[in-house]
């Protein structure tokens, strides 16, 4: 297979050398400054055009959760010759990566991520094209590095050496990416204690590999690992982008520095793109943190040449003109917390979360700081994380004491994984508390009780408690337009239940059912029908043993009865979502009447809760509403 492979790629040398010519200025011979789009994917496709590839492509999600498995993929994707292309979140692909796809005549397409990231009807899509598509997703970024590493071995890539880079931050593989891709040097990611056992078994089952470049100190990448590769030279600053520089230096010998590439190390998603670009020039890619002097820039700016080029690859709000210049410009915070911010709305859209609303809870726990802060610059230290006094980690503030099923060291890490497991807390409080409205998300007002229980389920919380000052969720509530969206217009010191409706001191009754307070505001959540459906899927499907399975409908219930009530729901997809309401109805009401039977007066209440949930969802079917109506009617006034 191989033979035949070389074969033709001897009769194709000549076809090769013409399609390794640029699309555009580098044929010319005058390198770009700025590569940009308005989206990280017309970014990817404008930095595409410049390698003057075609044929085969790299596919990995632009959402900042997903990109994380295509991390390793620069070595790949010049191997293949293949340009790193975009999509999002979502179903359908994205547009400028398909009109890309069809230009560069792609008939081959390696996926970086599995289809809870990077969808089925979107690899549907490539296959409709014509498009084969190879996945390469493993069960996490660690498994993934691995599968791309073999990947490159089967179609005999001369590997001889690997880079081993922490997967919980993304600035050292990225310091590597292009001096790797260059070489033929897959990337493979650890854990701070040990190598996974996946990269463990492919090291041993390829002695070819003889040595190995560990990128990053003892802070991210402990001995131990070093002991389980071969011939390791380890390559460290003190900060990630202090690593990108010792970087750079350690193998200025390998580049050349007519061409510099320079990309925001925190997104990280434009530098992932250009790897393969910049391995073409033997070029390194310098990061910034989009608001301080690169720390690599005094070190390059002194190997370049009068006729050198630096190419900043995206926009001004991640890369300013002045960072591109390798010069000290003024420190302006707001590119860092524009970049967090982003990082925020993707996490909430993942988890169907209205992004304004997580927004102004991670200020109030954290105003937005995963590391402290540089007293003198105000920039994040990445190397310590935030802990407040009572042990609340990161930019979500999550307790190791509360809720240990969290990985500690991931949650002062990585600010995505404590986003997510912020966005999973919150999603349990909606669920566990009680019930406001027909459970639409994205009504501000219905995530009342949920936001008081992320702080904490306590009669400190109860706007009665006060005498002065707004309890936390009311807080939280005047945050949103306050900072985030003046078309939100809560009343400051207004709570947004009445006082005379909540009880004198404690929390409501966790069974209690709540009308949704007026005026309605809605939220900014971005409608995702295959998002609302998925995770409604995965609450009705859910089950453990000894608690009471009819939450969990409820919780299904209002992923559904988003994308039903949504003005953007399609009309199959509307229903779809009326058969998955109805059959949550039908399981609900039958968990209501086996409540009701054991005439207990808190299971009475239960009961209530249930009946009356369905009889706030939508009317489809009238019988289900006269049942739910009646057996409401009954467990109330036994309840009570």
């Amino acid at each position: 297979m191989r033979k035949t492979k070389k074969a033709l790629a001897i009769l194709a040398i000549a076809g090769m050398a013409l399609t390794m010519i640029p699309f555009n200025v580098f044929a010319t011979g005058t390198a770009p400054t700025r590569l940009a789009g308005t989206t990280a994917e017309q970014t990817a496709v404008k930095i595409a055009d410049q390698t003057g590839w075609t044929g085969t492509a790299i596919l990995a999600s632009s959402a900042s959760y997903g990109m994380v498995d295509a991390l390793t993929s620069g070595p790949l994707a010049s191997y293949l010759k293949a340009p790193i292309l975009l999509t999002g979140a979502g179903k359908v692909l994205d547009p400028a990566t398909k009109a890309e796809l069809v230009k560069l005549a792609v008939t081959k397409v390696y996926v970086t991520s599995g289809t809870a990231v990077i969808s089925q009807a979107v690899l549907d899509e490539l296959n409709d094209m014509k498009i084969t598509v190879v996945p390469l997703g493993g069960v996490d970024r660690f498994e993934t590095s691995v599968k791309i590493a073999k990947e490159m071995l089967d179609l005999g890539a001369p590997v001889t050496k690997v880079a081993v880079a922490y997967g919980l931050l993304i600035q050292d593989a990225l310091s590597i990416a292009s001096i790797a891709s260059n070489a033929s040097e897959p990337i493979l990611l650890t854990n701070k204690a040990g190598l996974s056992a996946s990269a463990q078994t492919f090291l041993k089952t390829n002695p070819s590999i003889t040595a190995s470049d560990v990128i990053g100190g003892t802070g991210v990448i402990y001995d131990s690992v070093l002991a389980q590769l071969p011939t390791p030279a380890r390559h460290f600053g003190i900060t990630a982008y202090d690593t990108n520089e010792q970087v750079i230096k350690d193998f200025a010998t390998t580049l050349e520095f007519e061409q510099v590439y320079l990309a925001n190390g925190v997104t990280g998603i434009d530098a992932l793109s250009g790897a393969p670009l910049a391995a073409q020039t033997k070029s390194a890619i310098v990061l910034t943190d989009g608001v301080t002097f690169p720390a690599a820039g005094a070190f390059v700016k002194g190997k370049m040449s009068a006729n050198s080029v630096v190419t900043a690859l995206g926009g001004e709000a991640v890369v300013t003109e002045s960072q591109r210049n390798l010069s000290v410009g003024t420190i302006d915070t707001s590119a860092q917390t524009a970049i967090v911010g982003k990082k925020i709305e993707d996490m909430a859209n993942k988890y169907d979360i209205p992004p304004v609303l997580l927004k102004a809870i991670a200020w109030m726990e954290s105003g937005w700081k995963q590391y402290k802060l540089d007293p003198t610059t105000g920039l994040p230290l990445t190397d310590q994380p935030f802990i407040s006094n009572d042990g609340g980690i990161g930019i979500m503030q999550i307790s190791e004491a509360n809720y240990p099923e969290y990985d500690v060291a991931k949650l002062k890490s990585d600010l995505d994984y404590n986003l997510e497991a912020g966005c999973q807390i919150l999603n349990n409080k909606w669920r566990a508390y009680p019930k406001i409205g027909d459970g639409n998300r994205n009504v501000l007002e219905n995530w009342y009780f949920a936001v008081w229980g992320y702080n904490a389920w306590t009669e400190q919380n109860n706007p009665n408690y006060f005498t002065g000052a707004d309890a936390y969720q009311d807080k939280v509530f005047g945050l949103l337009g306050q900072k985030y969206n003046s078309a939100i217009t809560f009343a400051p010191g207004a709570t947004k239940l009445s006082k005379s409706l909540l009880p004198p001191a404690n929390p409501p009754s966790l069974s209690s059912c709540w009308s949704t307070p007026t005026l309605v505001h809605i939220g900014d959540l971005a409608f995702d029908p295959e998002s609302l459906i998925t995770n409604g899927d995965y609450w009705y499907n859910f089950h453990i043993d000894l608690q009471p399975r009819g939450d969990y409908y409820v919780q299904g219930l209002g992923f559904y009865i988003t994308a039903y009530n949504s003005p953007l729901v399609t009309v199959a997809d509307k229903t779809i979502v009326s058969q998955k309401i109805l059959s949550s109805y039908d399981k609900l009401l039958g968990e209501a009447d086996a409540f009701a039977l054991e005439n207990i007066n808190t299971s009475y209440a239960t009961a209530a809760k249930y009946y009356w949930t369905v009889l706030q969802g939508p009317s489809i079917d009238p019988k289900i509403t006269d049942r739910a109506r009646i057996g409401y009617q009954s467990a109330l006034a036994q309840a009570i």
